[in-house]
């Protein structure tokens, strides 16, 4: 490379200012030999010069002395002990050069190497550590070091032999030397260097005069690529050449395909003179305009980069192992449907008459204690209480519970009155009835590109009924992200526009309204339907075109943020109000939404329905519709708890970039979200990472975001900006810092920003150590609900761990806290459904008392807490076949189960075929079982049961059967009577 015209400047010289970049160009433009040192962190901006043509020894040994290059040191390796006479500790074996036989062996002994210990000597063959030397004669022909042949090679002493090596490394490699942060250097390097030339790229060390060289330092670009493409333009309009240094081959095409296909471009290896965009690979940092040589150098860290903060030091990756949290945990409040509120101690195993089974121990107040058999876990309810704010706790027998209960049921059937006087009144107001358009409905059905799912079908079925009948709509629709409701709201959007009517889509944030905004204009493309968008993107042009037609009627749709509930906005004729995540507006915004509802027909959106919405929903006051079956391919989101670990962090991130994807990383702190960028960047450096937050301005939020959808980065560090609605199908992982500090609903959200798609989506949710209860019963809810379709769920469960607020009114809140929230809404479902006329279902329970040892046993599951969750599930289940693939779950995790355990396995097949059947209980005798079932006459085959393996009797009082045990061992008990059970209809 020709050697440049600033380069004698330099020498002897502290250069001030330089991004890295400049310091590498610097560096490969000095004549070989010259050496660089620097921080150990730094050496990898460093080790690679091949885009400058330079070849770069890293922290190099005895094998490199005498070698003419660019040599690089960490400041630690530059000062390592290394003899004064190299050549006397080692030996250089050159293919062609003669080497005496007995002279090399003598030399190798020397140097420490044994003969058949260290080398072997076969034939004109040496092999000696991972070299095999070939002679012919003592002319040495070939050198394999681990198989591939090479022209030279250097055998260093052996380990060991270095301790009267007297002198340092960095003193043996000649060269001017450059300083890459010489404030952090060692003082032993100065004497070191004493007499060479130096050239300091920043303060320490030796005082050295300053130099300013005509190098143009760039500012970052914060990833705005519109502004770069603008700038390289300019510099190719002013005649300088452009270098662009690449980390990743994605950047480097995606940067060619949307930005630079009409700019004269060329990919190379090595920078060279081009007069155009040169595309080089280089893991540089920064970037300046050399304003003598008129060439700009740019990296990618610069173009993505969003503050000149220093790197965090790298730190060491330990992986920790995850808690569950999942588990019931000793402390819990539970509800017991007679006994009242108990706190749980624990499981126990007790043996009562030669049977041994586990049991739940509730505590009560007053030292009352309840022993619960494990079968009987379905019958309790967790109560929200938590150690820093505890429930009462019932006495046994003094009917406390029965009282409080009766006083909550009371309030709860005024509660209900009231409820159902405002829902009448909504249904005897007048309306406007969107009748069906045969000509018109079926042309936004054209260019749906996928097939309805059943649930997606039934909602839109529902909400076109609504708006047919002649009063006002008030529907909710309530599903998973990415489930499908906007289909549902665009094609009600469509039944009004088609009678003439406006429809105003209301949503939480712009970038929501962008692209839902665009998602309609793709729809209605071919339609004659004007739509518009209010929001913070929207010009001051576009906004007085958009409300002048909202008063004239030009404009059909308009989707927008709360600047849609201004008071300027006026509609001519206004249909149909759409409300996307109604709980992200404040107070004020809702009173205005309940003058623009007057008379309109509502329809709702939501994933994580706002408590007063959901609880109408629960009791039937409300009409609901919900999207419960995901897209057909669609995997549920698997929800990882675990305290911050980087290794965890680095594997999530490159999993997701190995398959192809992107991920997102949210850090909810403004202030120090570029650092933790910068700390990604240093733990990730394959990724290419992006950063939003809701301070930056606002085109900048909106270029990042769609960049990030367009694929420019890999990682998005964001704030909880994102958690609202985007939807960027690449995106299959999230990263969530400090989830203890968000709320449920936040949580459930950000979630929902991945797995849009077939792939396996993951959500990791890191949190401190330590946390406080709520935090840790918040956490353990959102990995509960990792199943599709989970939204209403989390919003009981959002209830039950913030309390209910406001949602009833202070009058309700005290019963709330007595029974707790989830016995009260049942105490309201029953008060309506009296009010209605409607029949109770009562709830199927079967008590088993049979004399079987069943349970599991410590031996088999040692982890007292995944014994306390797999209670849990066994509890939970529904039907055998989910019986099956938890059995499946537990044989692939713990192996073969012991006796006790199968013996639990069939007892729990048992209750559930007993529950399907209508049995009210299955007890046992000296000599019999009686099954008591729940209605006479009884249907059953009585052919198979006179041919019955064991003697049965049919009973009327109690209607049932009675088996006799003769012949039976206890552990035969459940496959006789399942085999009975299936014998009754």
């Amino acid at each position: 490379m020709d050697p440049n015209p600033v380069l004698h400047r330099v020498l002897d010289r502290y250069v001030p200012s330089l991004p890295q970049v400049a310091r590498a160009y610097l560096w490969a433009n000095l004549p070989a030999p010259a050496v660089l040192i620097a921080p150990q962190e730094r050496l990898k901006h460093y080790q690679d010069l091949a885009a400058f043509g330079r070849t770069v020894y890293v922290n190099p040994g005895l094998e490199a002395v005498g070698e003419v290059g660019h040599y690089l040191f960490s400041f630690e390796a530059a000062l390592r002990p290394f003899p004064k006479d190299p050549d006397a500790w080692r030996i250089v074996l050159e293919v062609g050069r003669t080497y005496l036989r007995d002279a090399l062996l003598d030399r190798l002994e020397r140097l420490g190497y044994g003969r058949d210990g260290d080398y072997r000597v076969l034939g004109e063959v040496l092999e000696v550590g991972e070299a095999r030397l070939e002679f012919f004669g003592d002319v040495l022909e070939r050198v394999l070091v681990r198989g591939k042949p090479q022209a030279r090679y250097v055998l260093p002493a052996r380990p060991g032999k270095a301790e009267a090596w007297d002198s340092v490394v960095v003193a043996h490699f000649p060269g001017p030397v450059l300083l890459d942060w010489p404030a952090l250097a060692p003082p032993e390097l100065w004497p070191a260097l004493e007499g060479r030339n130096l050239i300091a790229f920043g303060r320490g060390g030796p005082e050295l005069p300053a130099v300013h060289l005509p190098f143009e330092p760039l500012s970052p670009y914060r990833a705005q690529l519109s502004r770069f493409a603008r700038d390289v333009r300019a510099w190719l309009g002013e005649g300088r050449q452009v270098v662009f240094f690449y980390r990743h081959e994605r950047s480097r095409d995606y940067l060619i395909e949307r930005h630079f296909q009409d700019v004269p471009h060329r990919i190379q290896n090595a920078v060279r003179s081009f007069d155009g965009l040169l595309f080089v690979p280089g893991a540089f940092e920064g970037g300046f305009v050399h304003r003598e040589e008129g060439r700009v150098y740019v990296t990618e860290e610069l173009l993505y980069s969003f503050s000149g903060a220093a790197r965090l030091r790298g730190r060491r990756l330990v992986g920790r192992e995850v808690a569950d949290p999942d588990a019931l945990s000793e402390g819990d409040y539970l509800i017991h449907p007679e006994h009242g509120i108990g706190r749980f101690l624990g499981i126990e195993t007790r043996e009562v008459l030669g049977v041994k089974r586990d049991y739940l121990v509730l505590q009560y107040a007053g030292d009352g204690r309840l022993y619960l058999p494990i079968e009987q876990l379905s019958l309790l309810r967790r109560h929200p209480g938590t150690t820093d704010d505890p429930p009462r706790l019932s006495r046994l027998g003094k009917n406390e519970w029965a009282r409080a209960k009766a006083k909550a049921q009371k309030d709860a059937e005024a509660l209900a009155q009231r409820l159902l006087v405002l829902h009448a009144k909504r249904e005897a107001t007048p309306g406007y009835a969107f009748t069906p358009l045969p000509d018109w409905d079926p042309l936004i059905e054209k260019n749906f590109p996928y097939t309805l799912t059943p649930d997606q079908k039934r909602a839109l079925e529902e909400t076109l009924k609504d708006l047919e009948t002649p009063r006002p709509m008030d529907r909710l629709i309530s599903g998973d992200v990415g489930f499908g409701k906007t289909e549902v709201a665009l094609r009600a959007a469509h039944r009004v526009v088609g009678h003439g009517k406006q429809v105003a889509f209301l949503v939480p944030t712009t970038l929501l309204a962008q692209q839902h905004y665009e998602t309609f204009c793709a729809r209605f493309r071919d339609l004659p339907v004007s739509i518009g968008m209010l929001s913070r993107f929207t010009s001051a042009r576009e906004e007085r075109r958009v409300l002048e037609g909202l008063k004239r009627g030009a404009v059909d749709i308009v989707i927008g943020t709360h600047r849609l509930l201004s008071a300027d906005v006026a509609f001519r004729d206004l249909g149909l109000l759409i409300i996307d995540e109604e709980h992200r507006f404040g107070v004020a915004q809702k009173e205005r939404l309940k003058e623009l509802r007057e008379g309109v027909d509502v329809l709702t959106l939501s994933a994580t329905p706002i408590p007063r919405t959901l609880y109408q929903a629960l009791v039937g006051l409300k009409d609901v519709s919900s999207i419960q079956t995901p897209p057909p391919g669609r995997k549920p989101i698997r929800t990882i708890l675990a305290p911050f670990d980087p290794a965890l962090v680095r594997e999530a991130v490159m999993f997701e970039i190995e398959r192809g994807g992107k991920a997102f990383y949210v850090h909810d702190r403004v202030a120090s979200i570029a650092q933790r960028a910068k700390y990604l960047e240093a733990l990730i450096p394959e990724a290419r990472i992006g950063v939003v937050h809701g301070q930056m301005p606002e085109d900048e939020i909106e270029e990042v975001m769609f960049l990030f959808q367009e694929g420019a980065f890999d990682l998005l560090v964001a704030t909880t900006i994102v958690e609202s609605g985007l939807d960027i199908p690449e995106a299959n992982t999230i990263l969530i810092e400090r989830a203890d500090k968000l709320g449920l609903a936040n949580l459930y959200q950000l979630r929902g920003r991945v797995g849009r798609r077939e792939k396996e989506a993951y959500a990791y949710l890191f949190h401190p150590p330590k946390l406080t209860e709520a935090a840790e019963r918040r956490l353990a809810a959102i990995a509960d609900l990792s199943d599709l379709g989970s939204g209403h769920l989390l919003a009981e469960k959002d209830m039950e761990i913030r309390g209910v607020g406001n949602l009833l009114g202070p009058e309700q809140h005290g019963h709330i806290r007595a029974v707790s929230f989830e016995v009260y809404t049942e105490l309201l479902a029953e008060a309506v459904r009296k009010l209605k006329g409607e029949a109770a279902t009562p709830q199927k329970r079967v008590t088993l008392d049979l004399a079987v040892s069943a349970r599991l046993v410590p031996e088999y599951i040692p982890d007292a807490a995944a014994r306390s969750r797999y209670y849990g599930k066994f509890a939970e289940l529904q039907s055998l076949a989910e019986l099956a693939r938890l059995v499946r779950e537990l044989k692939a995790r713990y192996g073969p189960p012991p006796r006790e355990v199968e013996h639990f396995f069939a007892l729990t097949r048992l209750r559930l075929l007993a529950e399907k059947k209508g049995v009210l209980s299955i007890t046992e005798d000296l000599t019999h079982i009686q099954v008591v079932m729940g209605r006479w006459p009884l249907d059953y085959d009585a052919r198979g049961l006179r041919s019955f393996p064991q003697r049965v009797e049919v009973t009327q009082h109690p209607p049932g059967f009675r088996v006799e045990k003769k012949g039976l061992e206890p552990g035969q008990y459940p496959q006789v009577l399942m085999d009975l059970l299936y014998l009754v209809g």
